[in-house]
């Protein structure tokens, strides 16, 4: 008899779970406007729509969404969850981003992950918070601080280059490589990101706590792109509390944070050793500056700061670069022009070359974060009652047009950063790598009809929560790949790449479980 209760207590809770998002759903339906929004045929009654866009490589099924349905869909939510928005029109981006950017918070996939994997930082904070941190950190980020990084980054590319070029002479001038274990050795969490925020040497990879954040990186992507996998981050939407489970994924996150914070503790402390180590610009510096000044930050919080910076480094250029070097490899034409440009420049650029003189490397860059951008997709949850403008009048199934959307508190909405950078509908040929739309300004979108990032994508994202590195981001690609692009000829392998959501983006051999992009290499002649 006393075991009852037990026996029924699971069954309960769940009757009332989806008891509660059933009533949710009928209050939606009869106050707000997301029901006037299409919706994509299909869908299964447990995971809604929601796994269809892993069921293609990344970016695939919003596009097509997007290009059936107009610029707003609405998806149908899994275990009951209301109804999601897909969104890309750009009035309801710079609301979200730009005019109210801390009423739409990060939802319940993406910020525990965020405090699983980096802590409390930056990218974590939401409202005030983030309003009161952003301005202590600007300074370290600055256009004049990212110039004064131009020595150290292309210190840390002479030194990859060397090593990469003994490493294919090694092979007979031609070899097929994983382009990632190079590209890595310069930008991961190793010596850019290492020697101008901190001051510290990765030794291009080779160092022990290099190797166990990789490691650690390396098994959690694996884990996301196999089915289950792409199932978590739903079913811990729906079920948080499941997050404190003893998972292989939630610990492999957690690893590379505790190694990042160890890691933290010793810059920390040999700043204690030697206070005229934090005079300098470093962000370290002004990190613990900061601290001394203005109290701004707690120890727990400089340890989550210097996570962030280090993780948030790890795969952004990384990744930028070594897909630009894929789809050079796939436009061979792009790339020998690309090469011809720099050969013919003569010298080293200088800081300011690079973004004045080199016309098709700064096309060839933008392109790359235009087709790439690694956070190719998030997620925004409303914390009130609110009306989304739409730049692009909707109209209903009955004939009506709407300008607006009328939402409740708690909606979800999925924005799909590379299908938007990509739209057909904004860029013409959007799903092609095409440097040469950058040279002529009437091939570039109207204003109006793209986003208000920088370069009208966003990559980057927009407004106070835009990404706080990208100046360096840009120069680090610029540098690499100039230095690369004169170096090397890179050639496909033969092999079928994709592109798939783990993280953030990913490339891996179609049908794989693992990431890989394995490119022919051999040595430009002289």
């Amino acid at each position: 008899m006393s075991t009852q209760p037990l026996t029924y207590a699971p069954v309960l809770a769940l009757s009332l779970f989806l008891s509660y998002r059933l009533i949710r759903a009928l209050v939606c339906r009869f106050t707000t406007d997301v029901h006037r929004v299409p919706t994509p045929p299909g869908g299964s009654w447990l995971w809604g729509h929601e796994l269809e866009p892993f069921s293609k490589p990344c970016g695939e099924v919003y596009a097509n969404w997007f290009a059936t349905f107009g610029p707003v869909v609405r998806m149908r939510g899994s275990f009951g969850h209301g109804d999601i928005l897909a969104i890309a029109d750009p009035g309801i981006i710079s609301h979200i981003f730009t005019k109210h950017p801390y009423i739409y918070p990060k939802s319940l996939v993406f910020r525990p992950f965020i405090e699983r994997t980096v802590g409390k930082g930056l990218v974590w904070v939401e409202g005030e918070e983030h309003r009161k941190m952003r301005p202590l950190l600007n300074s370290a980020f600055t256009a004049e601080k990212t110039r004064g990084a131009y020595e150290c980054i292309k210190v840390c590319t002479d030194n990859m280059i060397m090593m990469f070029a003994d490493h294919v002479s090694a092979c007979g001038g031609d070899t097929i490589v994983q382009i990632r274990d190079w590209t890595n050795r310069a930008t991961r969490v190793l010596d850019v990101i290492g020697r101008v925020a901190f001051g510290h040497d990765f030794g291009c990879g080779e160092t022990a706590e290099a190797k166990k954040i990789t490691n650690a990186m390396t098994q959690m992507v694996g884990l996301g792109m196999t089915h289950i996998g792409k199932m978590a981050p739903i079913i811990l939407r729906n079920f948080p509390a499941l997050a404190s489970l003893p998972l292989p994924s939630i610990q492999s996150q957690s690893e590379i944070k505790v190694t990042v914070r160890q890691l933290g503790e010793k810059l920390l402390a040999k700043a204690a050793n030697d206070p005229e180590s934090v005079k300098g610009n470093d962000l370290l510096s002004t990190l613990i500056r900061a601290n001394i000044n203005d109290g701004g930050f707690s120890k727990d919080e400089l340890l989550d700061h210097i996570c962030t910076f280090v993780v948030g480094g790890y795969e952004t250029s990384s990744a930028t670069l070594s897909f630009t070097l894929l789809a050079l490899a796939q436009n061979p034409d792009v790339q020998d022009r690309l090469r011809r440009e720099i050969l013919e420049f003569g010298v080293e650029p200088t800081y300011d070359d690079l973004f004045t003189k080199l016309p098709y490397l700064d096309a060839v860059a933008k392109e790359g974060l235009r087709m790439f951008p690694v956070s190719a997709y998030t997620e925004r949850v409303a914390l009130v009652d609110d009306v989304l403008p739409l730049r692009k009048p909707l109209v209903t199934s009955t004939g009506e047009t709407l300008t607006s959307l009328r939402i409740k508190k708690g909606q979800l909405i999925a924005i799909p950063s590379i299908a938007i950078n990509r739209n057909n509908a904004v860029w013409g040929d959007g799903w092609a790598f095409r440097p040469e739309r950058w040279l002529t300004p009437d091939q570039l979108p109207d204003p109006s009809e793209s986003t208000q990032g920088w370069s009208q994508m966003l990559t980057f994202l927009e407004g106070p929560r835009m990404c706080i590195g990208y100046r360096l981001a840009i120069l680090e690609l610029k540098i690499m790949l100039s230095s690369l692009v004169r170096a090397f000829i890179f050639r496909e392998t033969g092999a079928e790449i994709e592109f798939v959501f783990s993280t953030n983006l990913q490339a891996r051999i179609t049908g794989k479980d693992e990431a890989s992009l394995p490119l022919r290499v051999s040595l430009a002649e002289p």
